[in-house]
């Protein structure tokens, strides 16, 4: 990947000479000719080092350093002045430069001083990254002691500690999002940004600029430089939410950004390089996608390098009590002790019994109805009767197709007629996010008309 190297120097000549040869050097290379523009430029990108000249109009290079520090105190910074003189070395090692070069240098020593500088702060990064991880326990809100969850927390370990890119798969409110982050905290990554991308959610017409940003002017309305979601999770872990809900005709653009970490923003000529980790989820068969043409193979393999499979909550339901424990102690937590609630051991057994088709999302939603409506201090399994009733059938009679897509429009139509277009209340019922229904309803045209 290419670093990103901030280039300070008032002479436009000599600066145009040498931003050329460090952009032969393998980098990607910003050049200013006053501290003040390198300063504004700090704030809105991110780099990887600075070369400064010592000598600079209206603010000196040392003065500038100080300021640098205060954005980022890892920023490496090589000075490279014709005004060379053992005090101002001295100076500036002491205010935290990492070199101090004279001109002229020769340009192989001077490639060497640029790598070792960025190798330098890489290595401080990922010793610093590790040493915060010896003693972390992993995926510790993964809850459960059922195999299968022991499983999931066991992947979690070992796929964080790699660099490559993950594809999380599982059904609508088993955690999915949950066990992406496990594995950025568990990663070399996790004091970086953990950047989420709802793929499904942002409009078409708007993702390119919003997952790789845009230049000012890029189009009408554009009045200013826009970060994009992948430049935000720099040196962090990128999330595609909802990955197989991606429309095709925008799944190249992410490709490119995947199988390379290369991206352009909207209205910018020059490619950038992203140093981002792809995590990805999808509740969605995405074999099954690609053979219907709706998915890139070429995206998918690239995408799914390493997986992990979250299983639904029926398939673990000796968890469920431990579930509802955890969700109930969230409740305590927040009230006085005169409000505080428990489950008697048959509301806990009747727990068990219930299907839970929203999985863990719907076992919350439960306990907070419980929670709320129920009057004694002890919840009883007659109030789980009351207060989780199973979703009705959402198939209307007679429907003898088993085609999923048709089973699933219906019973979205359905709980939206039933709670009179109330998404959150319908969202509830079918135990999944609200987020998740409104992709839905898109997804599969359901026009307002149809539940009123």
């Amino acid at each position: 990947m290419k670093s990103r190297l901030l280039f300070v120097e008032d002479d436009d000549t000599f600066r145009s000479v040498l931003e050329r040869e460090l952009r032969g050097f393998g980098h990607e290379v910003l050049s200013c000719s006053s501290a003040e523009d390198a300063l504004t430029s700090l704030h809105k990108e991110r780099f990887h080092l600075v070369l400064l000249d010592l000598r600079l109009p209206g603010m000196t290079g040392l003065e500038m350093l100080q300021l640098i520090k205060k954005v980022d105190a890892k920023l490496p910074v090589v000075f490279l002045t014709g005004h060379g003189a053992l005090p101002d070395a001295v100076e500036a090692m002491r205010a935290g430069a990492y070199d101090f070069l004279v001109k002229p240098v020769p340009l192989d020593e001077l490639e060497l001083v640029l790598q070792r500088a960025i190798d330098h702060r890489s290595l401080l990064h990922r010793n610093r990254l590790f040493r915060s991880l010896v003693n972390r326990e992993i995926a510790s809100d993964i809850v459960g002691q059922s195999p299968l969850i022991r499983k999931v927390r066991s992947s979690i370990g070992r796929i964080a500690a790699s660099e490559a890119s993950v594809l999380v798969s599982g059904e609508n409110g088993t955690g999915k999002e949950l066990v992406a982050r496990a594995i950025h905290t568990a990663s070399p990554r996790s004091e970086a940004a953990f950047v989420v991308v709802n793929c499904g959610s942002i409009p078409a017409e708007l993702f390119e600029s919003e997952l790789f940003g845009h230049t000012r002017g890029a189009f009408t309305g554009a009045l200013r430089r826009h970060l994009g979601l992948i430049e935000l999770a720099e040196e962090g872990t990128l999330f595609l939410d909802e990955l197989g809900d991606l429309p095709l005709p925008l799944q190249p653009g992410l490709l490119r950004a995947v199988q390379f970490g290369e991206y352009r923003p909207v209205g910018d000529e020059n490619t950038r390089n992203a140093d981002v980790r792809f995590v990805a989820c999808t509740n969605r068969n995405l074999e099954d996608a690609v053979d219907r043409g709706e998915f890139r193979e070429d995206l998918y393999h690239r995408i799914s390098t390493l997986g992990i499979s979250v299983p639904p909550l029926r398939d673990r339901a000796e968890d469920i009590p431990l579930l509802a424990e955890l969700f109930l102690q969230r409740h305590n937590d927040k009230v006085s002790d005169n409000l505080r609630k428990e489950f008697s051991s048959g509301a806990l057994e009747r727990l068990n019994l219930l299907p839970w088709t929203g999985n863990v999302r719907e076992l919350e939603n439960v306990v907070i109805r419980l929670v709320t409506l129920v009057e004694t201090a002890v919840i009883e399994a007659s109030d789980i009767d009351k207060q989780a009733r199973p979703i009705r059938n959402p198939f209307p009679k007679g429907l003898n197709v088993l085609d999923l897509e048709t089973l699933e429009r219906s019973a979205v139509v359905q709980a939206l007629r039933h709670h009179a277009g109330n998404r959150a209340a319908a969202a509830t019922e079918l135990g999944v996010a609200i987020k998740t229904l409104y992709n839905k309803i898109r997804n599969h045209r359901i026009e307002t008309s149809e539940w009123k």
